[in-house]
């Protein structure tokens, strides 16, 4: 009786077996196979598979040919036997197909422009996986498919080895000039960054970031020392760099002379704001200077009293206009800051006036005493400006700038003159002549500079003497290059010649009567010749590229072009090195960027995007290209992203 209970128990189990094909297999041998499964639950593991014709198990391992081979040599013609296809409908041959594939070439053009938007806009590698970005770009190109995570942070590091090879290349036998500073971020992060700057062939001024290094360690001039060899050690550049272009911060300025042994340049837009600044810390003139202050901070955050500037502001004719507020880490702002209070004068008192706000008040005296603080330092503003850039020679200009904005100081006062401003304006050339006094090695770099330069190669900003001591060094340079490049022949040995009389007097006055060219002098002579000639050409204007008239006149003064393209390179101000900091408009939000892409490859690259970022040269007409649009879009939305970031965090910051 048992035996056949459990008889009946097997076939009613037997009989609620079934092979189920899931649906997520869609190729057609899968009609013909599935899985064992029981009251409609795979309960078999999926390691095999069974033949619904004949039952027979196969092994299975995420592919389908061995089910190919069984259905084809056991099962001929099952396949031609299977249902027919529905026929298809219209709207399947309008609409283009999703699935199928990209050609090889578009994919890769598409995906190497993508992995650049996210190196360039230092942007999460994660936005790959965003939904809305597929769907974006999908509806620009249907067929194209979004690559991985992985893979766009494998195309990175590829990418930036490829640029620094590239950069290796570049750089190869010229005369480098860096410039280096460094930053920490909110979440104290420090960074290094170094900027190499050459001309190349065609009288070019290049520049390029060769890498910004997290400082882990205390910022002493030994640990940035050797974080910048480091970075030389990268390129190979150790012995062609000709100097260091760094703020006036002193554990950059040891690093670069004590640790690295090279020329320290000074940044003269540093040093300007800081000889400025000193001579604002005059009490005469700090005073009224901290009430524009306060002024500046109070409507910026009341906005009843913002609104009531507007109105005086309307009602007097002046154009609506908020004010500017003083920083001391940005060149120039206190200029910016009186300009402003200064054209808003009366809107200001109104308000001030009205409101009864004591602490901002500024007499008729103070307003007219900051009026003139404007002039002094309106052609400070401007020197500031000529000598922030990289488009063109800076450190050639630097002296001659600075010898007129010292002249500038030193025009004689009026009687009326207060005496707040005569200390001010002593303060400030008593601090630029101090960084860049006669016994400075800076010094001497920058004149040869100068020098070389056709818009200041009279070097009217130097005494005659000084004058001499420039050319001297110029010359002696000069005559060091021709030397050390000349390949001198062997001396060939004279004939036997019989010994007569004749050759005997010869051995005796030889040395005292010897009328052969002396080689040397003749090199010497035809150097000074060239400088002679040189210094004769008439000054270009200041506003012309010095680089242009060497690209066209170089050819007359072979020797001098070459020390030009030397000395023409080196840059003024580190200016550059600050934009490497300020493009992330240093956001902790953005920066986070840098962190999360250090995660995802490796500590030591964590600076390659920002590299990247800053030395790819687009090469696409944006107007034509999709993925252009694509770019476009995500770009305004990124910033649109930053922006509210910032709004939000305004408004929750207490201060």
């Amino acid at each position: 009786m048992a035996e056949n209970t459990e008889q009946h128990v097997a076939a009613a189990s037997e009989s609620a077996r079934e092979i189920i094909t899931p649906r997520n297999l869609t190729s057609a041998v899968w009609r013909f196979f599935g899985f064992w499964a029981q009251r409609g639950k795979i309960v078999e593991p999926r390691h095999k598979v069974t033949c619904k014709l004949c039952k027979v198990e196969l092994a299975y391992h995420s592919t389908t040919s061995n089910m190919w081979a069984h259905l084809s040599t056991a099962h001929p013609g099952e396949l031609e036997r299977g249902p027919t296809a529905k026929q298809p409908r219209l709207e399947s041959f309008l609409k283009p197909a999703a699935t199928s594939s990209l050609a090889a070439p578009r994919q890769e053009a598409i995906t190497e422009k993508l992995v650049k938007f996210v190196c360039k806009g230092m942007r999460p590698i994660s936005v790959v996986e965003d939904v809305a970005f597929k769907e974006f770009c999908r509806e620009m190109e249907p067929k194209y498919h979004v690559p991985s995570r992985g893979t766009v942070t494998s195309r990175i590091a590829d990418l930036y080895k490829k640029t620094v090879d590239q950069l290796k290349l570049s750089l190869q036998g010229k005369d480098v000039a860096l410039t280096t500073d460094g930053w920490t971020s909110l979440s104290t992060a420090s960074y290094v960054t170094a900027t190499a700057h050459w001309i190349n062939e065609d009288w070019e001024i290049l520049n390029s970031v060769l890498q910004t290094k997290e400082l882990k360690v205390s910022h002493t001039a030994e640990n940035v020392g050797q974080c910048l060899a480091e970075i030389l050690g990268v390129y190979g550049l150790k012995e062609s760099v000709i100097c260091v272009t760094t703020d006036n911060a002193t554990n950059y300025i040891n690093a670069v002379e004590k640790h690295l042994e090279m020329v320290n340049i000074p940044c003269v837009a540093h040093t300007i704001n800081l000889a400025v600044r000193k001579g604002l810390a005059v009490r005469g003139i700090e005073i009224p200077i901290a009430r524009l202050k306060v002024a500046a901070a109070h409507f910026s955050k009341s906005s009843a009293d913002s609104y009531l500037l507007q109105q005086k502001q309307e009602l007097l004719g002046l154009k609506a206009e908020k004010l500017i507020n003083d920083c001391p880490t940005r060149w120039n702002s206190t200029y910016d800051m009186v300009c402003r209070a200064s054209a808003q004068q009366a809107a200001v008192s109104a308000v001030v006036f009205e409101k009864k706000l004591s602490r901002m008040e500024l007499s008729m005296s103070e307003w007219s005493l900051m009026e003139k603080v404007q002039e002094i330092l309106k052609p400070f503003k401007v020197a500031t400006e000529a000598l922030s850039t990289d488009a063109y020679p800076t450190a050639s200009a630097v002296l001659p700038i600075i010898h007129v904005l010292l002249a500038q100081l030193k025009r004689t006062p009026s009687e009326e003159e207060a005496p707040a401003l005569l200390e001010m304006k002593a303060k400030i050339a008593t601090d630029l002549k101090k960084l860049y006094g006669e016994e400075r090695v800076a010094r001497r770099l920058l004149n040869k500079a100068s020098y070389l330069d056709p818009r200041f190669h009279q070097l009217r900003h130097l005494e005659e003497d000084q004058k001499r001591q420039v050319h001297l060094a110029v010359l002696e340079e000069m005559k060091a290059n021709v030397g050390g490049g000349r390949d001198e022949a062997p001396e060939r040995p004279r004939e036997q010649q019989p010994k007569s009389a004749l050759t005997a007097m010869e051995s005796l006055f030889g040395g005292v009567c010897d009328t052969r060219p002396n080689q040397e002098q003749d090199i010497s002579l035809l150097l000074q010749k060239e400088m002679s000639m040189y210094e004769q050409e008439s000054p270009i204007p200041p506003q012309e590229n010095p680089l242009m008239w060497w690209k066209t006149l170089g050819g007359r003064y072979p020797h001098i072009a070459q020390m030009a393209k030397k000395y023409l390179s080196i840059p003024g101000s580190s200016v550059r090195s600050e934009r490497v900091f300020s493009s992330a408009d240093k956001s902790e939000s953005h920066w986070a960027v840098l962190s999360e892409f250090s995660r995802e490859i490796s500590e030591e690259e964590a600076e390659v995007k920002r590299m990247i970022s800053v030395n790819i040269i687009k090469t696409v007409d944006s107007s034509t290209d999709p993925l252009f649009k694509l770019i476009h879009h995500y770009s305004d939305w990124h910033s649109l992203e930053k922006a509210v970031f910032w709004m939000k965090w305004l408004q929750d910051d207490p201060g």
